[in-house]
């Protein structure tokens, strides 16, 4: 991240051509307003996971780390509210939305740890989803967040650098039901934001020129469209962090399965007051 090193004009047209691309895929955008005073919250994807359930849209706040990210949730969740969310309270620990990663067919998910997220996180994500969630831990600073190191294509193959993970959690993730397979992206690329995509369909938005990432999506019967996002990069973010999708809930988890005792309630509706499927930006 380069504080100050934003063109803003330039960046604008990129998210005005990001938007276009993913409409003109498929994919069904609301917008998200600025919040003032928080430049970071551009990157919609960090304040909540957002989830479908028997057609009730539902909004998990996150708990970020940084007071610059932690202001926005108050008018994140007014607008959410708005939109037709039912607003949870946040984790009481540490959480991003950069640091969760869904596992096809809404059977559970991916949590990073270690650098932005707690690993206890993933009690409340289990009762939100009401699926597993499994904790991979990060091991490398510059790939602080989980969509920085890995991503996971709706067929279950997952694009992993293995530089940014410890070995017990490179084990895990090659156990975790619901991974078909694991596919080695050097740190390189991944530095480069290679990792940080967006999937519609058969295409995949890529942020940044990474050979090595777009040759196994070809080979994984993707299409990769790659867009300018550099001026999103300075600011520490690319494709990924920039939309938020809505996911739909999976199959419950077996009665079988030993099920957290914590419960969790819906916030009440947000106060009116100064104020953003699909994906949210």
């Amino acid at each position: 991240m380069k504080v100050g090193a934003v063109n803003w004009r330039r960046a604008r047209a990129q998210h005005r051509l990001f938007r276009r691309a993913l409409r003109a895929a498929g994919a069904h955008l609301l917008e998200l307003p600025f919040v003032h005073g928080a430049y970071d919250c551009v990157f919609a994807k960090d304040n909540a996971l957002l989830l479908e359930k028997h057609g009730q849209k539902r909004a998990l706040l996150a708990s970020p780390v940084f007071r610059q990210r932690q202001q926005e949730q108050q008018a994140r969740a007014r607008v959410l509210d708005r939109l037709g969310f039912d607003i949870f309270s946040p984790p009481p620990v540490a959480f991003e939305g950069g640091d969760l990663a869904m596992l096809p067919g809404g059977r559970g998910a991916l949590l990073g740890y270690g650098q932005r997220s707690s690993r206890r996180a993933a009690v409340m994500l289990e009762i939100f989803l009401d699926a597993p969630v499994t904790p991979l831990e990060l091991k490398d600073p510059h790939l602080y967040h989980l969509d920085t190191a890995l991503h996971v294509l709706s067929d279950g193959t997952a694009l992993v650098c293995p530089d940014a993970f410890t070995p017990a959690a490179l084990r895990t993730l090659e156990r975790t039901e619901g991974i078909r397979q694991v596919l080695s992206v050097p740190r390189e690329e991944a530095l480069g934001f290679g990792l940080n995509l967006v999937e519609v369909g058969a295409t995949v938005f890529v942020g940044a020129r990474t050979a090595w990432v777009q040759t196994l999506l070809r080979a994984q019967g993707r299409c990769p469209v790659e867009l300018p996002l550099d001026q999103f990069h300075l600011a520490g973010g690319s494709a990924a962090c920039l939309v938020s999708q809505l996911h739909p809930a999976g199959p419950a988890v077996s009665d079988a399965r030993p099920r957290p005792t914590s419960r969790m309630r819906p916030e009440p509706s947000p106060d009116s007051g100064q104020g953003p499927s699909g994906f949210l930006q």
